[in-house]
């Protein structure tokens, strides 16, 4: 007796099955990856060192954060900003940008907040002000400008209200938090804040790893008596022994920076006209550094007043390289098949996705990052780790970064119920669901997806050719040819 069905065959579904079946027995498990030995680089047993588990060293946003320097805060009709980073007790003044906001860094100052961390943080405004103000513990400061309710910028203190008469181990201690909350800085930084910061100007107070962009500078150490007294050498009156009757350059001092650091060579340097006068405006600077290229570089600051005398000063800045660099990982890939990747080449790319170093604020070429995924190939199911390292060119490392994958590079294995089942009725053979509980999928997931599909016409002698597919929640996938006979 022949059947036949109105439907016509599809030839195209036979076509696409042999094509999975083809490309399962290529991969075979693991697939062409066998030579990844070749390719691995070890990282080491890590002992002593950091490892983040299922997390990072930093992503997107935490990148974001280590570069944080304080509010976005938009013009308020004051000339200038200043942020202070009790972190890194530096001072960085902003002027305003053409976006609108305080974002035009104009000057660094070295200070020193509370040593307890009792220096307020938020947005302040600055307040009235005094030329000489008594101060906690007996002491006085100049330049006094109120922050908020008690705490004050103003100049290191001084035992009395004489400019020879400074706490020269106080000063001494200028890039510390050593003070009783109050901001302390230099006279020329606190008499810059008091002359050019009028009140309703803001104040931000934070804290942040980042030293701010025009970097940290580098206060005098200064010694007693002698010739010039207890004076701040910053100090622009004209009894300043440090001074005479030429033009000055002021905070010119040697410095060690970080390469890739940010960092202006006029940061912490101020020029005074023969009058105490600042006029840094005119300061001539000559020499550059290259924050690229690690090696000492000298700068000469010179500034020359109306009647032609130049008062000059030099400084060698040296770059240096002793920071390690930073990974940061936003992680992307939290789970890897067999379908994947095809070659070691293939999982690197994949599993460096959204992976970058930075040393400094530069961006470390991939090329640094080294990956090892050895425990993805060694396991080939299950939670694996991949580890991360970056070397800058001065062979400093970051911290190891570890981030778990879940990974199954096995293909779910197709197999008949009944290994004996070599016939079916024909009121059987075009039933989906009769076709599929002939066959049990199994796999290390647990849950697998089987499809099946079947020629639409019959012509009794013939093969009945049934093909299954399984596919797991990795995206593996294997086929199961099955012939069967056709009985009435």
């Amino acid at each position: 007796m022949k059947h036949k069905f109105f439907l016509s065959y599809v030839p195209l579904m036979l076509i696409f099955s042999v094509i999975l079946m083809m490309l399962a027995d290529n991969y075979n498990g693991k697939a062409v990856m066998v030579s990844y030995q070749a390719d691995i680089q070890e990282l080491g047993d890590y002992k002593g060192e950091v490892i983040r588990d299922s997390g990072t060293d930093g992503d997107e946003q935490q990148l974001e954060e280590n570069r944080y320097n304080g509010s976005d805060i938009r013009d308020n009709g004051m000339p200038y900003c200043i942020k202070v980073n009790k972190t890194q007790n530096v001072v960085t003044v902003y002027a305003v940008g053409e976006d609108g906001y305080y974002s035009k860094p104009v000057k660094a100052m070295i200070c020193s907040v509370g040593e307890t961390g009792n220096t307020p943080e938020g947005l302040f405004n600055l307040g009235s002000r005094e030329e000489w103000l008594a101060l906690e513990g007996d002491v006085y400061g100049q330049y006094a400008t109120v922050i908020t309710g008690s705490f004050l910028f103003h100049s290191v203190p001084y035992f009395t209200q004489d400019k020879g008469d400074l706490e020269i181990e106080e000063y001494n201690k200028l890039g510390t938090s050593v003070s009783a909350g109050c901001v302390r800085l230099s006279v020329i930084d606190a008499k810059w804040i008091y002359d050019n910061c009028g009140e309703s100007t803001c104040v931000e107070i934070f804290e942040s790893d980042y030293v701010g962009p025009l970097g940290k500078p580098v206060a005098a150490v200064i010694s007693s008596g002698g010739s010039v007294g207890n004076w701040d050498p910053t100090d622009p009156d004209r009894e300043n022994p440090y001074m005479g009757n030429i033009p000055m350059i002021l905070g010119a001092y040697d410095r060690e920076v970080e390469r890739y650091s940010d960092f202006d060579v006029t940061s912490g340097v101020v020029a005074l006209d023969a009058t105490g006068k600042e006029v840094t405006g005119y300061m001539k600077v000559d020499g550059a550094v290259d924050m690229d290229t690690c090696g000492i570089y000298k700068i000469t600051y010179s500034i020359t007043d109306e009647t032609g005398i130049t008062g000059a000063a030099t400084a060698n800045i040296i770059v240096k390289d002793e920071a390690p660099p930073v990974l940061y990982a936003n992680q992307v890939v939290d789970s890897i098949g067999v379908y994947d990747v095809t070659n070691t080449d293939e999982l690197k790319e994949l599993l460096l996705k959204n992976v970058i170093a930075y040393d400094g604020n530069h961006q470390l070429p991939v090329e640094a990052i080294t990956v090892d995924y050895s425990e993805i190939m060694n396991k080939g199911y299950g939670k694996c780790h991949v580890k991360y390292r970056a070397e800058d060119s001065e062979g400093n490392r970051s911290d190891v970064v570890v981030l778990a994958v879940d990974v199954d590079m096995e293909q779910p294995k197709l197999t008949l119920r009944n290994e004996q089942q070599g016939e079916i009725r024909v009121s059987n053979m075009q039933r989906d669901k009769y076709l599929l509980d002939l066959v049990i999928a199994t796999d290390n997931s647990g849950k697998v997806d089987v499809t099946v599909s079947r020629p639409l016409t019959y012509t009794p002698g013939e093969p009945y050719i049934v093909m299954y597919c399984a596919k797991d929640a990795y995206g593996n996938v294997s086929t199961l040819s099955v012939t069967y006979h056709i009985k009435d």
